[in-house]
């Protein structure tokens, strides 16, 4: 096997920062592997502190390596944490790299399809309008944005703009998708949760009933509270939306709230997702082993690799419970989620937030007209990942004062 000779990254500014990590090779023709990474606070230069340790090793010992950057990080916490967003994507950058240079697919180095294609849900907001997060979660318009925001909705404007979004995304080919139920105007400022008031819970049903009835029974809705609420109260909400019959309501309380989690499950039969902000097996291993959720759902650009994602779907499938990744990255992103998601008997569907992204489908090489469509995403037989970004787009789009990749 060829050896790693180094490490570099890019930043492109979408509705969040994707952040891709590249690892370099010694073969002959100049083969690299690029991943994607969820968002951090200074993230490339977390990843840029990995380098020295690989640089020298076998590519090909993908889970070794990841063990390796586990303990060497340990002293920094490395049970969890943002540490773990950057060997993520440095361990999907090895699972492109292994692909290319064996000539096979990553599905079928993961050990081949339970399925041919990737069921993905969208991500919908009310208007259709474009929400650029900053890694700590403040908005931040885009430095490409020209175009005027739009204009602040009221609390019932939200409902039926969100109905008018659900028929739509249902008429171009969606078959799930999601919605936001916390109230218009939250904010992450409270870690114990939020109190809903009887007109509160009144508005979320009613969010809820409308965006059903505007799709009818065939479609299937979620609705994610983002953990804002205290359990008793959005339990409320839970129960009333039991007739609606969502594909689950996600992340109702705080995620570290497992007695919360527990009570919400006993009652009621709205069902109940978690798992995005959670890391590695251990870390969902309560979660699981408990029973205190009915859907799975980690992030695979930062929940410690394809690999270890395998290892939670496994989890989830000896508990009986459908695994439902969460992305919002950019087409790499999406096409190694898919990677991992037709390998596994369990899976259920998976995100997608980047709809409104005026840049999305022009930022793969030759765009993604050949293996994305409203819907579903189908990982071809092409080695690797089989997504190399479009190096003139991504420029265009990078985070202002970050180089693309090794560019001086």
């Amino acid at each position: 096997m060829a050896r790693i000779t180094g490490i570099s990254t890019a930043v492109v500014q979408a509705n969040f920062h994707w952040t891709y990590v590249r690892v370099y090779s010694d073969d002959d023709g100049g083969l690299y592997g690029t991943g994607e990474c969820f968002l951090a606070p200074g993230l490339p230069g977390i990843i840029a502190e990995f380098e020295d340790i690989l640089i020298g090793e076998d590519f090909a010992n993908i889970e070794r390596l990841v063990e390796k950057m586990r303990w060497a990080a340990s002293g920094a916490g490395s049970t969890a944490g943002i540490v773990w967003n950057a060997i993520t994507g440095i361990e999907a950058a090895l699972w492109d790299l292994k692909g290319k240079y064996l000539g096979l697919p990553v599905w079928q180095l993961l050990g081949g399809k339970f399925r041919d294609d990737v069921r993905i849900y969208v991500d919908c907001h009310a208007a259709g309008a474009l929400e650029c997060l900053s890694p700590l979660l403040q908005p931040t318009p885009p430095s490409w944005r020209v175009e005027t925001p739009p204009v602040d909705l009221s609390p019932e404007e939200v409902i039926k703009a969100s109905a008018q979004r659900a028929a739509e995304m249902a008429e171009r080919g969606y078959t799930a998708m999601k919605f936001d139920l916390d109230l218009p105007g939250t904010v992450f400022d409270s870690a114990s949760g939020y109190t809903l008031t009887s007109k509160d819970i009144d508005w979320m049903v009613g969010l809820t009933a409308a965006i059903r009835e505007a799709v009818g029974p065939d479609i299937d809705v979620a609705m994610d509270a983002h953990w804002r609420y205290r359990p008793n109260e959005i339990l409320q909400v839970a129960k009333e939306l039991e007739p609606m019959r969502l594909l689950w309501l996600e992340d109702p309380v705080p995620p570290h709230d497992e007695q919360s989690l527990a009570y919400l499950r006993q009652h009621t039969t709205t069902p109940i997702a978690t798992g995005e902000n959670l890391q590695l097996r251990q870390g969902f291993w309560r979660l699981i082993v408990n029973d205190l959720v009915d859907v799975v759902t980690p992030d695979l650009q930062k929940a410690g690799g394809l690999a270890e994602g395998r290892k939670i779907a496994d989890m989830c499938a000896a508990a009986n419970k459908p695994f439902a990744p969460h992305m919002i990255g950019s087409p790499l992103a999406m096409m190694a989620s898919a990677h991992l998601s037709v390998t596994i008997p369990n899976f259920l569907v998976c995100e997608f937030h980047a709809h409104d992204v005026p840049f999305f489908h022009e930022l793969a090489i030759g765009g993604t007209s050949e293996w994305f469509r409203h819907g579903r995403v189908t990982p071809g037989d092409r080695p690797g990942l089989g997504v190399e970004l479009n190096e003139s787009v991504g420029r265009q789009y990078r985070l202002p004062g970050t180089t693309w990749f090794d560019e001086d």
